[in-house]
């Protein structure tokens, strides 16, 4: 297997040599676009490839497609933003990029509807019609191509081999849930419940409210944010419970190390986000000898816990100043192939059996070389299309097989009621001045209930300090924005 596959790399290789004074490619008529890739895909790799090698797999493409990729390679940190805002001020050419809220970018960027209808039909295959949504104006304009996609992210686990031990099972509601922690608070009193701050309303309030950490309409038929619904102080009272019982990590609600958390083993319930369990536990599986997790679907009062992530507006945008839209959709629904795996491998690793390999094609598990000197360019990525193929490695493989199915599932967890809306959230941000004082009163003073520093029956109180920091109107521009959408 390995002389094939090395002999098959020595004719890529002169396959690529021979491409590169082809006179296909040294036609003027090929499309050049220019990608300005921030799409996080090199946010380890901000040098870039080996310029040869780079080189070798655009001719690559090329072959394929009859459109030359051209990558810019994006700064770290904050400078990647202001790289973008020069480029799209400047007449360099830009013609694909990411955009965190296309919303943002309307005066920059072109519809993609027609382009889309010719040329996009494996994007079109690949990504649901249900997803096009927070990409789509209140025109039906479609604005972007799709970035994120809708998950659960935010579940609760329990440790499946405590519960094992103490021959308890997976809890449904909160009655079991409670009767386990307080069960492996008895058996192992190190155990504790651990979160985050930005992660426990989505794991849990919706199971005292109806539409969980999700903006919702009134009986009086304005849109308004999710602490105003009806259960949130039991909810909180619930918690405030849980706290005053000892179950909670004592920094929990301020700042820790994850990985060192973890690490101590005594961990018995995480509500929060999914790869802490799927990533993390690999790591110190050799110091918890033993330990599992088992994903739950926990009801309460209301229904689930649990609150799906749905799709923001981030997505692949195509600049007004492209010469080339038609290459770009091209090129985008090349990598986008419904059929095979092979067009989005080449994007991110290069050529094949020579960058990387299959080990396992029926299942699409593959190898690669690290030190091929090609670092993922080409790749624009989008969940569907990520979670088709898995790469050799035993640390992320619980992690990668999660990416492709539980982390997908969204049928034990409540879908915000606004999801399908393209929210222009920086005009919500000019219309309410006071969004940051709004949002800070939240993010603190919810903790403080928690925790007991506030006492609940000062709820209606913060209640009014939220209405005096500007929140009526928070609710006109929310309720203005969903009325256009919604044609009400």
């Amino acid at each position: 297997m390995l002389k094939s596959r090395l002999m098959f790399g020595l004719m890529m290789a002169a396959l690529v040599a021979v491409l590169a004074i082809s006179p296909a490619l040294a036609q003027d008529d090929v499309p050049v676009i220019t990608i300005y890739n921030n799409s996080g895909t090199l946010q380890f790799d901000s040098g870039g490839s080996n310029p040869d090698v780079l080189a070798e797999v655009t001719d690559y493409i090329v072959q394929q497609i009859g459109v030359k990729p051209v990558v810019i390679v994006p700064p770290g940190g904050t400078a990647a933003t202001e790289k973008l805002n020069l480029l799209l001020g400047s007449s360099d050419p830009l013609d694909l990029f990411q955009a965190g809220r296309w919303t943002d970018y309307k005066q920059a960027i072109i519809p993609l509807n027609d382009l889309l209808d010719e040329y996009g039909q494996n994007l079109l295959a690949v990504i649901p019609a249900d997803q096009w949504g927070k990409c789509t104006d209140t025109e039906g304009n479609i604005m972007c191509i799709p970035r994120s996609t809708p998950t659960s992210p935010y579940i609760m686990w329990v440790r499946q081999d405590w519960l094992d031990e103490l021959g308890l099972e997976v809890p449904t509601t909160v009655e079991e849930f409670e009767a386990v922690i307080a069960a492996f608070k008895e058996a192992k009193p190190e155990a504790v419940i651990a979160t985050r701050p930005a992660d426990f309303h989505w794991a849990s309030v919706g199971g005292w409210t109806e539409y969980g950490y999700s903006n919702w309409v009134d009986e009086d038929g304005l849109m308004k944010p999710w602490v105003l619904q009806p259960g949130v102080k039991d909810w909180l009272t619930k918690l405030n419970e849980w706290w005053n019982n000892g179950w909670f990590y004592a920094d929990t609600f301020t700042s820790f190390e994850e990985p060192e958390l973890f690490r101590t083993c005594n961990i018995s319930a995480w509500m929060g986000w999914y790869s802490r369990v799927t990533l993390i536990t690999p790591q110190v599986e050799s110091a918890c000898e033993g330990i599992q997790w088992a994903r739950t679907s926990i009801t309460g009062p209301m229904g689930y816990l649990a609150t799906v992530r749905p799709e923001n507006t981030s997505g692949y945008v195509v600049t007004r100043k492209a010469e080339h839209p038609e290459a770009v959709i091209k090129f985008m629904n090349w990598v986008y192939n419904p059929d095979t795996v092979e067009n989005q491998l080449i994007a991110r690793y290069g050529i094949p059996e020579r960058d990387w390999w299959f080990t396992d094609a029926e299942n699409n598990v593959v190898d690669r070389n690290p030190d091929s000197g090609f670092v993922s360019e080409f790749m624009m990525p989008n969940l569907n299309i990520e979670v088709r193929y898995r790469v050799l490695d035993p640390a992320r493989a619980w992690h990668l097989e999660y990416l492709a199915g539980d982390l997908q599932k969204l049928d034990d967890a409540k879908m915000p009621v606004d999801a399908a809306y393209a929210f222009d959230e920086t005009r919500i941000a000019d219309e309410v001045p006071s969004l940051g004082d709004i949002n800070r009163l939240m993010d603190e003073q919810l903790i403080l209930f928690v925790t007991g520093v506030r006492p609940l029956d000062e709820f209606d109180s913060f209640v009014e300090d939220l209405y005096r920091a500007g929140m009526d109107d928070y609710i006109k521009a929310l309720t203005t924005q969903y009325n256009e959408f919604t044609g009400m």
